[in-house]
């Protein structure tokens, strides 16, 4: 049975696009029309139309081989579809095209030019898990993706604009306002998501297509919907487009162009759609009448092993027939690298098959058109193989506005969390609590315990609380960063210098709404000492967070970076001079590595020498005592053992936040980079 003629493919190809304009909405052409008059300059950078190529393709993951000898062909205006079992390769195979994962052998080409950095900015790529900031608005999230992604050439006002088109085409007008959400939170549905995943790439006008299984967890209609939008996209746009798909029904089956049949990581079959069922046949796997064609291959490739090898066989011997792509019968033409002549094409660059002017004459118009295109494109620049002049790449957006925008988001982002009513009624709560267990404590020899202890307490809370808290911040926020900086969207330096700057506001208001209620219940002495003690507290809270930061940045297991931080906190408060005065010598510089050693020191400084003087009791055991009424803060200090003067203390807990703040952004720069 033969599903569609091999000489009306292009007939019955504007047959059917001429129908769905009759009796379907060409809802994305709204987008391309409007464009036209409001974007200008939005199709000024409009991308070429993308022929990918891609021959002999072997990857693996470690030393486990996934992908063997895999060739694929799409053009601009089809749909490529991947299928087979799970574990066959269809994610390891986009990972590839995407430029994600190092090619054991094999070539990828994007209209005659290999794979390089230039390119990989002009793919987008869908993951199948719909990664995103749980707390913010689908219209949030868009805003925040187009001021970051479109370039600086629009306005914020165009960029607006835009989005509203994009959420317009996408049917996602009843939801822009509904939160994205999570197992927790309740937000958009599971094809609203897949949606606003798609309309997040969608936004920078993208060459390339790359999805990951989006009808996977969706049901018959909404996997219906979101494949007639993207079949209707990849026609009105000429775009390219390469998808996954598990097990698809019979009419998702038939929406796609192209067909790439994977078999434990080999090629069981790659031709056109419709000619898959004629390919099974010819094998003697004939297909029961009314049968899902999807199903029916499916069940094949996962049949017995002499199934999956006659299948396998009859696709490598597919390769030798003359109706193969010629752009990927690489081995028939040889290569030319010196001699030019009338019937032949110039050499392209890289090792990409020059072809003679009988097999170009074979090819369908708009494919000779393209081709030819490439071709001059590439004769035009002669030193366009993969170098770095040639792979240079702009970032759409400055520093300054990637800055700005991500400030805000991660402003937007936190404030829910770190701001939560919870933690305002335990900060308030604990605030009261302080100050009652230490109320109005008298300046003498007997209370000067119980004052060290309120500011011992107060620095390793809320050490605590901002460095697990930056701790816990980490593992959701990395999934959504990794997928934006895989593609492109902004500089890691913008993105580390706004996440600090961003929760600053949220850092630090917590520990002060505590200060102000605990310190005047001790004993409101100096309007200069309270603020002073307040900024060491605040200090010591942002050296904390930036400690937590970077055990995060460092540790990808979150059970892992919570042992290692308590390990840390808890030397951290054994040394701080506090619960313990008498260390052993050789144990002594473990002090020097304690943040909370150098707050309270410092707290200790200004509170007794700017403040109110402690009185010395009857039997004192501060020997000055015996000349003196009042103790001093030296004496106070040399009781704990060495100390360092106030500027001292102040530079090492600088030291502190600078150093770990840069090993931070070093360990997210060069070593947990994006896979």
């Amino acid at each position: 049975m033969q599903l569609c003629k091999d000489k009306n493919d292009s007939k019955q190809e504007n047959i059917i696009r001429c129908k769905n304009q009759v009796t379907l909405p060409l809802i994305l052409s709204r987008l391309v029309d409007s464009t036209a008059v409001h974007f200008p300059c939005l199709l000024d950078q409009r991308p070429l139309p993308v022929h990918l190529a891609f021959r002999g393709i072997s990857a693996s993951v470690g030393e486990r081989p996934i992908l063997e000898d895999v060739d694929g062909l799409v053009r601009p205006g089809q749909v490529l579809a991947v299928m087979g079992p799970s574990g066959c390769g269809k994610t390891t195979l986009l990972n590839c095209l995407s430029g994600r994962l190092k090619l054991d052998s094999g070539q990828i080409y994007f209209n005659r030019d290999p794979l390089c950095k230039r390119w990989k900015r002009k793919i987008c790529y869908v993951l199948q898990q719909d990664v995103f900031f749980p707390d913010l608005t689908l219209r949030q999230t868009l805003e925040y993706q187009a001021r970051l992604r479109l370039s600086d050439v629009m306005s914020h006002v165009q960029k607006m604009q835009y989005v509203d088109h994009i959420i317009d085409v996408l049917e996602l007008n009843n939801c822009q306002d509904t939160i994205i959400g999570d197992y927790l939170k309740r937000g958009l549905s599971g094809g609203e998501k897949k949606r606003a995943n798609i309309a997040c790439e969608l936004l920078t006008n993208p060459s390339l297509m790359l999805l990951d299984e989006p009808t996977s967890g969706l049901d018959s209609h909404a996997a219906h919907s979101l494949m007639t939008t993207l079949k209707r996209y990849a026609v009105s746009e000429g775009k390219t487009v390469v998808i996954t798909l598990h097990q698809p029904s019979s009419q998702i089956f038939h929406m796609c162009d192209k067909l790439l049949l994977l078999c434990n990581g080999r090629t069981a079959y790659f031709g056109d759609t419709c000619k898959v069922v004629d390919f099974f046949s010819n094998i003697g796997l004939n297909i029961m009448p009314h049968y899902n064609p999807a199903d029916f291959i499916l069940e094949q490739i996962k049949g017995p092993q002499e199934i999956r090898q006659k299948i396998i066989k009859a696709a490598e011997d597919a390769k030798k027939c003359k109706d193969y792509p010629i752009e990927l019968r690489c081995h028939d033409v040889p290569y030319i690298t010196e001699k030019y002549d009338h019937k032949i094409l110039p050499p392209s660059h890289g090792p990409y098959p020059s072809i003679e002017q009988d097999a170009l004459n074979q090819m369908e118009p708009d494919v000779r058109r393209l081709w030819l295109d490439t071709h001059s494109h590439a004769s035009s620049s002669v030193s366009s193989e993969t170098s770095d002049t040639d792979c240079y790449f702009s970032w759409p957006t400055s520093f300054w506005t990637q800055f700005k925008v991500l400030a805000q988001r991660n402003f937007q982002e936190a404030r829910p969390r770190m701001l939560s009513k919870l933690n305002w009624v335990q900060t308030i709560g604990l605030g009261i609590l302080a100050g009652l267990l230490w109320f109005q404590l008298e300046r003498r020899e007997e209370a000067l315990h119980d004052i060290q202890g309120w500011m011992f307490f107060s620095t390793t809370y809320w050490m605590l609380f901002a460095l697990f808290g930056a701790l816990s911040s980490f593992p959701p926020e990395r999934e959504v960063i990794n997928k934006e900086r895989q593609s492109g969207a902004y500089r890691l330096s913008a993105y580390y210098l706004a996440k600090m700057v961003g929760e600053l506001p949220l850092t630090i208001t917590l520990p002060a709404i505590y200060h102000f209620i605990s310190y005047p219940m001790l004993g409101f002495h100096s309007p200069l000492v309270f603020l002073t003690l307040l900024g060491f507290l605040l200090l010591n809270t942002i050296v904390a967070q930036s400690v937590g930061f970077f055990i995060g940045a460092c540790c990808m297991d979150m059970q892992v970076s919570i042992t290692m931080s308590a390990l840390y906190t808890l030397a951290t408060q054994l040394f701080g001079g506090y619960l313990a005065t008498n260390i052993p010598p050789w144990l002594t510089w473990m002090r020097y590595t304690s943040m909370v050693h150098y707050a309270y020191q410092n707290m200790q400084i200004v509170e007794f020498s700017d403040g109110l003087p402690i009185l010395c009791a009857k039997k004192s055991k501060f020997s000055i005592c015996h000349e003196s009424t009042y103790i001093p803060v030296e004496s106070i200090l040399e009781a704990q053992g060495t100390y360092l003067p106030l500027w001292a203390n102040t530079l090492v807990l600088l030291g502190f936040l600078f150093v770990f703040r840069l090993l931070g952004y070093m360990v997210l720069r060069y070593f947990n980079t994006p896979k």
